[in-house]
């Protein structure tokens, strides 16, 4: 009979929300782009506005107010030359004397007055008005010039004559100069309005864009709010899920514990009889007693990975390995193995000390090391693996140095990742080895590391925390099973 297998409330909706995530993620940038462009289009139009507005008020500051201006006193000075002009011919008529000195200083007022406006820049229709203006200038200066060498040669009368023209030449050019002060009049009012029309559409459309933005921006927000709320929501039933799913894993590897503990607890009591039954010379005594160790290893090394898998990964509290039982024990182990490879198997002298791990997380972090120097040793002139102890004021830093082949170099960076496996090995495996000491060693607050050169061998190296001294009291009370293992040995 087929088992339905049963459908997973938080699993559906993690799919739901993976393959929904790249439209949530979509409309979420959508609308806060369109927020963002608002706010950029609303601060550059409203820059432009103002942009137009200082470029009508520099007009008007710089050009319209100084033309009118200079214009308004040429006209001033026009009519101060005429009325001067005039009580110089009507001295001259009386017969008083001819001076003419004021009248000069008037007339070089005027031409300041219009070096001035011409200094200006031009608008539409001002340069041709000016044409005009120049025209009635150059008139009155001629007829100006003609009177007052008449009164200088001492024909008041002829001169008198000439003043019917002359005020029609002033007239004339004051009519002129009056049109191009009213063309920058027009121009200052054009301006204003300008002005005020660019103040007026800048506040509206600068309205209207941050009106739209701030939708925008509260729409997006209000859309955040709703997927963080989902997001929490998913995280919390998936953090029930895994609490649950790690329960079940916890309860599955305690039977497989017990499926795999338990066969060998027959094993082992087999062994225990054989060499109840073995004299102290028969030879295969030696065999049975490398057995049983093995046995006791395994299941050190089951229990301590056990107790680290229901630590949630973490080292428990006041954990203590010896380091040189782990090593002894596992050179029992380990020893005939490399003898059969050719290999020769090497620890160097090295202080007691002891590691914050418990000693079954240490055997299997060191047996997968050495069992990987000797899959990879190859066949060098001299197949030799070091094991080294280096003890330090904070940490234990194990090395174990092959004469290999060594790493590639494309390797190097990856050779602590799962399944990830060299040419060349001497023994099968699934690249799991040196996963394994990484997550060990990192979850027990240490560090691992590779010194490699090709053609020449490898060093692989980890480090883990001193034990401290209450851990040592702690184990005093207890005694580490290697201990034990070598004392029943013995």
């Amino acid at each position: 009979m087929k088992m339905r297998r049963r459908r997973d409330p938080a699993g559906s909706k993690s799919s739901l929300m993976l393959e929904r995530l790249p439209s949530i993620l979509l409309s979420l940038f959508a609308a806060f782009f369109v927020a963002i462009a608002s706010f950029v289009i609303s601060a550059g139009y409203a820059e432009h506005r103002a942009a137009e507005i200082d470029a009508a008020a520099r007009s008007l500051a710089e050009n319209a107010t100084p033309s009118i201006m200079h214009l308004a006193t040429a006209r001033a000075e026009l009519r101060h030359n005429q009325a001067l002009l005039s009580d110089l011919v009507n001295n001259a008529a009386l017969g008083r004397p001819f001076d003419r000195h004021e009248l000069d200083e008037a007339r070089a007022n005027l031409s300041r007055s219009l070096d001035a406006y011409l200094a200006m820049p031009v608008y539409p229709g001002e340069l041709k008005q000016w044409q005009t203006v120049a025209q009635e200038l150059g008139k009155l200066a001629m007829d100006t010039d003609q009177t007052l060498s008449l009164l200088a040669s001492g024909h008041p009368d002829e001169a008198s004559k000439l003043m019917d023209t002359l005020r029609a030449d002033f007239n004339e050019t004051s009519e002129a100069v009056m049109a191009s002060i009213e063309i920058n009049a027009l121009q200052t009012r054009r301006l204003a309005v300008e002005m005020a029309a660019n103040r007026v559409r800048s506040r509206r459309i600068a309205l209207v864009l941050d009106t739209a933005s701030v939708t925008f921006a509260l729409l997006a927000c209000a859309a955040a709010a709703v997927q963080i709320r989902r997001h929490v929501r998913l995280l919390w039933g998936q953090g029930v899920l895994l609490e649950r799913r790690a329960d079940e894993l916890e309860q599955f590897a305690g039977r497989v514990a017990h499926d795999v503990l338990s066969p060998l607890g027959s094993v082992a009591l087999s062994l225990d009889l054989a060499l109840r039954r073995c004299s102290e010379g028969d030879p295969a005594r030696k065999a049975l007693e490398r057995g049983r160790q093995a046995i006791a290893r395994i299941k050190r090394t089951t229990d301590g990975l056990l107790e680290f898998a229901r630590a949630g990964a973490r080292p428990e509290p006041g954990a203590r390995a010896e380091v040189s039982p782990v090593i002894d024990d596992l050179m029992v182990e380990l020893a005939p193995i490399a003898v059969e490879l050719g290999v020769e198997l090497r620890v160097e002298p090295f202080a007691p000390c002891a590691v914050t791990a418990n000693p079954g997380v240490l055997t299997s972090i060191l047996a997968n090391l050495i069992r990987n120097a000797l899959k990879y040793v190859g066949d060098s002139a001299v197949c030799r693996v070091v094991i080294r102890v280096l003890d330090t004021s904070d940490a234990v830093r194990i090395e174990v140095e092959d004469t290999g082949p060594g790493v590639a170099p494309a390797l190097e960076q990856m050779v602590f990742e799962p399944h990830v496996r060299a040419q060349g090995a001497r023994v099968p495996g699934l690249g799991l080895g040196l996963a394994t000491v990484k997550r060990l060693t990192e979850a027990h607050g240490g560090r691992v590391g590779l010194r490699t050169v090709v053609g020449k061998g490898s060093l692989f190296w980890f480090e883990l925390p001193r034990a401290s001294t209450e851990a040592a009291r702690a184990s005093e009370i207890a005694p580490a099973p290697a201990r034990e293992l070598r004392e029943t040995a013995s």
